[in-house]
């Protein structure tokens, strides 16, 4: 077990608001936390291998739950651990399936946290949409106050 954190931006940076986790890992990357980022498409054994033996992980990803885009979830394992693939996710498979297959490989980090970003638009191309924007200054706090001092 590493003591270095991870944070992981999963999400792809040319379906609009899928490129949220990506995204706010460039803008993490300008402030020196001491943890590791990583940028994932969200493929659950990548995940994996990024948060294995991690004393904290950190995902940040796009999800479809019905709230009003640009609203910022905190998930734990255990909120995620039954949800089926692409529904919370905006990817075929998502946390939930990541937190499963780790789970039964006995390979979860120490401690893990999911910052999902209710998403608007998926479609082909390049830039968030204005809501899911607004809110990548609250996505860098929630992450800076899940890595702590």
């Amino acid at each position: 077990m590493t003591d270095a954190a991870v944070v992981i931006g999963v999400g792809t940076r040319f379906r609009h608001d899928d490129g949220i986790g990506p995204i706010a890992l460039d803008r993490l990357a300008d402030l020196g936390l001491g943890a590791d980022l990583v940028e994932l498409d969200g493929e659950p054994s990548r995940v994996i291998d990024a948060w294995d033996g991690r004393a904290l992980a950190v995902v940040i990803d796009a999800v479809t739950t019905g709230a009003a885009p640009g609203t910022i979830h905190r998930f734990g394992p255990a909120a995620l651990a039954g949800v089926l693939s692409g529904t919370t996710s905006s990817h075929a498979a998502g946390p939930g399936d990541a937190i499963a297959l780790a789970t039964a490989l006995d390979r979860m980090p120490l401690h893990l946290v999911v910052i999902g970003v209710e998403g608007a638009d998926f479609s082909q191309g390049e830039g968030l949409s204005p809501d899911v924007a607004a809110s990548l200054d609250e996505v860098v706090a929630a992450v800076r106050a899940e890595l702590g001092p």
